[in-house]
């Protein structure tokens, strides 16, 4: 299985993968994950491979239970937080690049894409820094909608476009409506 440079994560039992250049705040991002119940699949070298249709990863095992944090150093996450918060392999829903500056502001879609690993299509989500929500809250945020997504029906971008053609809609029967006096 290639190794990838991110740290995988099981969030409300769906695998993300967090991807983003060295200092970025993965592996910080993934310890406040961890210490809000969610499970250490890997860190910093996540094994994928396709099986059939899905993309799998795992942690290669000279590596198993370890998170580095810059602060504290390498941490063994099964001891420091018990058995529920390490997962031995998932299958990967969703990438999530920590990003280092807006390069460009968001529209009505927010910052979602898609992304290929090992010839399997995933939804992805460029992850910004800024004053808003702490990054694991977003994490947890963009599970959920991946999850109601799938629920609905549907890709996260029809859903999204279906979405801002009804708020446009909605918008331009509001303007069509009273003048302001």
């Amino acid at each position: 299985m290639p190794s990838v440079h991110g740290v995988l994560l099981r969030v409300d039992g769906c695998g993300v993968l967090l991807t983003g250049r060295a200092g970025s705040g993965k592996s910080s991002l993934a310890l406040a994950l961890i210490a809000r119940g969610h499970a250490l699949v890997a860190d910093d070298a996540a094994q994928l491979g396709r099986e059939g249709s899905a993309l799998i990863g795992q942690c290669p095992p000279m590596l198993q239970d370890l998170l580095h944090s810059p602060s504290l150093g390498v941490i063994n996450v099964r001891d420091a937080y018990g058995d529920t918060a390490i997962c031995e392999r998932t299958t990967v829903n969703l990438a999530i690049e920590l990003c280092d500056a807006r390069a460009t502001a968001p529209d009505l879609d927010g910052h979602w894409g898609d992304t290929q690993i090992d010839g399997v299509t995933l939804p992805s989500l460029q992850l910004l820094p800024g004053p808003h929500l702490p990054p694991a809250v977003e994490v947890e945020a963009a599970v959920r909608v991946l999850r109601s997504t799938a629920r609905a029906g549907g890709s996260l971008r029809a859903r999204q476009s279906a979405a801002m053609a009804q708020t446009a809609a909605q918008a331009g029967a509001v303007g069509e409506g009273r003048a302001c006096s």
